[in-house]
């Protein structure tokens, strides 16, 4: 188990602990010899480090490794970093990519669980048994408990597409209660279903990137099949129903130019759509507010998902 994290390190410090391998470049120094030039990272961010014994050490790890390192902090032009002086790569078995990634502030087991127990709540009928068909396979179940929502724009975490996802389930079921002619039970499945090709469209176990397949295909296209393949499963799936739930997850995207194949055309898919956009263009702005939180100035960084800065409000003088 990890006990040493970056956010902790300072000069003057010596470590024994586990990093990810962010970055890795061979350099020269001003002598003319040859070093590492490194970035480590765990969930509590990112700290340079330099490997001067490069010839012994290299043949070690490569990029994207999990490796325990033995060295000591100093500092670089006021900034912390590693000088390795022992360095190996690590066994599957001896990390949590928890620990060297971002991730959400919950429990992935509990947020799992709360959103099994809510399918479970759901009225008798296909969609209930589709659900528990999706969110119980165990293979499925894994991926979603770590998938992040995206890269960059928003619930971008391990666990953040599952703690996305529930959030929208609150927010579904309200707008439920305040417009009765909704189908709930279509909306929760749009909800638990629209993103679930994400699970397969990011890696998450060495970085946040698209995988070879998600690049190609992309979320939507494999989610969809991920949930045809499990209707299939259920003996006389209504075919009216699963036009539906398949153009649920078509047009969640909202609009042909933000890469959504069709536009929302009934009560249920637009519904999925405003609350999907709306959950993950406030947990960008949370994000932003977060990370500029000691910026000065009235407004913060340029927002890159929304393409604008953003007023901070003071909340005892607004």
């Amino acid at each position: 188990m990890k006990t040493h994290f970056v956010a902790d390190l300072k000069p003057g410090s010596r470590l024994e602990t586990t990093f990810l391998v962010h970055t890795k470049e061979r350099k020269t120094a001003s002598n003319g010899k040859p070093y590492l030039d490194l970035e480590l990272r765990d969930s509590s961010g990112i700290i340079k480090a330099k490997i001067w014994d490069c010839e012994r050490l290299d043949q070690e790890f490569e990029l994207e490794d999990f490796v325990w390192v033995q060295g000591n902090v100093d500092a670089y032009r006021g900034t912390p970093q590693v000088v390795v002086t022992r360095i190996r790569r690590c066994t599957e078995e001896e990390i949590d990519p928890r620990d060297y990634f971002p991730r959400s502030s919950r429990d992935p087991k509990e947020m799992l669980a709360e959103l099994l127990a809510r399918i479970e709540r759901a009225d008798e009928g296909p969609l209930r048994t589709l659900l528990l068909a999706v969110v119980g396979d165990p293979a499925i179940a894994e991926k979603y408990k770590l998938a992040p929502a995206a890269m960059s724009y928003h619930h971008a975490y391990l666990g953040g597409l599952l703690e996305h996802v529930l959030s929208l389930i609150e927010l579904g079921d309200a707008v439920c209660d305040h417009y009765p002619s909704l189908r709930r039970d279509l909306v929760l499945a749009g909800l638990v279903l629209h993103d679930m090709g994400k699970i397969d469209e990011l890696s998450y176990r060495r970085s946040f990137r698209y995988t070879t397949r998600g690049q190609l295909v992309g979320h939507i296209s494999m989610g969809l099949e991920m949930v045809s393949e499990k209707m299939r499963q259920i003996p006389d799936f209504p075919a009216a129903l699963k036009d539906q739930v398949d153009h649920i997850i078509l047009s969640h995207h909202g609009q042909l130019e933000f890469g959504s194949p069709k536009e929302p055309m009934f009560p249920e898919a637009l519904v999925v759509h405003i609350l999907d956009n709306l959950d993950s263009k406030l947990e960008s702005m949370r994000a932003q507010y977060a990370q500029d939180k000691d910026r000065p100035g009235d407004f913060t960084a340029r927002n890159p998902a929304l393409k604008r800065e953003l007023l901070k409000i003071d909340p005892l003088n607004h």
